[in-house]
């Protein structure tokens, strides 16, 4: 509505200033009056044609070649437009007329003199932000020579593009190499081997003695070894903490990074994320599994309403018995620590820390955490990238 009253006073302006130069060329006569009547003439009919050109029919489409992007990366586009009718347009203005979620200004541009009932425009937006954005409309404004009548459309051209969060491509050993260079004496166990005895067997030279079953051996006047049945733990966890925090992206980054590296390797990975909304990927290792984890991580936001240490007290049951549990935060408070401290005693746990500066309380907790058997890293933000060791970001 408008949109349509504005137009209504443009023509309106437009015939009282046609009438203005026809009124005066009357009164007045004389050769200059009547030259600027009609030298203005073609152009008020010109004026006249765009507004009632239809431009709501014309047809608009945008082309976006790549619609899986990582968070900084740029984003390539195009609109095109193939207009009704021929119409020697002065110029025509296309922008994007509603991005959602994308603080990226929408993309605005004017192509002067278009010939042509077909034609595009391209353009780049940079960078993006992680998250899913979708692209509502096109915008599209014609005007005259004097810019007396504007005509506007919107045209309502729906499209969705992702944008995974960042990640830095590592190896298996570099993951390891976080508990290796000084920070807990004990490398990075993806993979657990724990035995159970299912029967008993004659005794081999290389069985260790702790395997002998005395009891079987004294029956069978013999040496007789427990047989095992190796049961292989492949499971990782990993655990994040989506409570409000400035070093959000930073957590999610390296949480992507430790999925890439850890499904990469052959290792079955899970995720538990929990905040307003709850998601639990169960541990699996495919490409379709670790395409599913970076959409979430596109999506999460840090709007956790509870303490990191609740969330974890009540997702206790969400993983598997046998799983290596990793947790990711840029916090450590006391009521998490002497859970995590409990919890150690019954199965493999690591911490990873992402934080600026290290409190003397909080270096207290890391050396209880430490001295219990939980396994802590140290990152800070500012160097991540170069503790991780890769280059090769994305």
């Amino acid at each position: 509505m408008k949109k349509r009253k504005r137009l209504t006073i443009q023509i309106f302006g437009l015939c009282s200033l046609l009438f203005a130069l026809f009124a005066y060329a009357m009164f007045q006569g004389g050769f200059v009056s009547w030259f600027l009547f009609y030298s203005f003439l073609p152009f008020s009919l010109y004026s006249f044609a765009i507004a009632l050109y239809p431009f709501h029919r014309a047809s608009v489409r945008r082309v976006i070649p790549k619609r899986q992007h990582h968070a900084g990366e740029r984003l390539t586009a195009a609109i095109e437009v193939q207009l009704p009718i021929w119409f020697p347009f002065v110029a025509i203005t296309m922008a994007e007329g509603d991005i959602t979620s994308l603080n990226t200004g929408p993309s605005k541009t004017t192509i002067s003199f278009i010939w042509k009932k077909k034609f595009s425009y391209t353009y780049e937006l940079e960078p993006l932000p992680r998250g899913e954005h979708t692209f509502a409309s096109v915008y599209l404004a014609a005007s005259d020579f004097f810019g007396l009548i504007e005509k506007q459309s919107i045209h309502a051209v729906k499209d969705t593009i992702v944008v995974y969060p960042r990640y830095i491509a590592m190896t298996h050993q570099q993951v390891r190499g976080f508990f290796d260079q000084g920070m807990v004496t004990s490398s990075l166990p993806f993979r657990r081997d724990r035995t159970m005895a299912v029967g008993v067997r004659e005794y081999v030279p290389g069985d260790r003695v702790s395997w002998v079953h005395w009891k079987a051996s004294a029956r069978k006047q013999q040496l007789m070894t427990k047989e095992f049945e190796e049961q292989r733990s492949d499971d990782f966890i990993l655990v994040l903490d989506r409570a409000p925090t400035p070093l959000f992206e930073e957590l999610v980054t390296f949480t992507a990074s430790l999925l890439w590296a850890s499904i990469r390797a052959g290792v079955r990975t899970g995720l538990v994320s929990v905040g307003r909304d709850r998601f639990v990927f169960p541990a699996r290792n495919s490409e379709e599994h670790l395409q599913r984890l970076f959409l979430h991580l596109a999506r999460v936001d840090c709007d956790s309403h509870e303490p990191f240490a609740r969330v974890i007290a009540n997702e206790k049951r969400s993983w598997a018995a046998s799983a290596t549990l990793c947790y990711v935060t840029s916090s450590l408070q006391e009521e998490m620590v002497f859970l995590l401290r409990e919890m150690a005693m019954r199965r493999r746990r690591m911490l990873f820390l992402l934080k600026e500066e290290m409190t003397k309380e909080e270096q207290r907790l890391v050396d209880m955490l430490r001295q219990s058997g939980v396994r802590v890293s140290i990152l800070s933000p500012h160097t991540m990238r170069a503790t991780l060791q890769g280059r090769d970001e994305r």
